[in-house]
């Protein structure tokens, strides 16, 4: 396996907001390989939110997870991507995923069972050899000194 799965969760606020950061613990593995550099960003809106946390309700909550966990299984055996950073905020649950070949992180996507509906997400997707777009949240939460 290209990285493990143990996770690390910074919360706290943004803007009076409720966010939560998740990122692989040892995810500079796969950035020192150097062959991930498409940076692909999956968003997922809720429809339905808990006002006392400002997240995605229970219910929908379930799906998301279960998502994620559909996601993780199909993308990562081949090691032709990682799922790095999921952050959730004001209602949108957002994944970080850096990859090899896009065309096969599709092929990828597509196989993930959709038996209970579609997932309601939005992909984009962006050349970012430097991982850029992870280093900015990743830094950003660090602890100042």
């Amino acid at each position: 396996m290209l990285v493990n799965n143990i996770w690390v969760r910074a919360s706290g606020d943004l803007n009076d907001v409720p966010i939560s950061i998740q990122y692989r613990k040892d995810w500079q593995s796969a950035q020192q390989m150097g062959n991930y550099h498409q940076c692909v960003q999956i968003a997922w809106n809720a429809t339905t939110r808990d006002d006392s946390s400002g997240f995605p309700g229970a219910e929908e909550q379930q799906r998301i997870v279960r998502f994620h966990e559909a996601l993780q299984a199909v993308l990562e055996p081949q090691e032709n991507a990682v799922v790095v950073m999921m952050i959730t905020h004001s209602g949108v649950n957002q994944w970080i995923i850096y990859c090899q070949d896009l065309s096969q992180l599709e092929q990828d996507l597509n196989r993930i069972p959709t038996d209970q509906g579609l997932y309601p997400i939005e992909v984009v997707a962006d050349d970012d050899p430097q991982w850029h777009t992870f280093s900015q949240v990743y830094q950003a939460i660090q602890p100042q000194s």
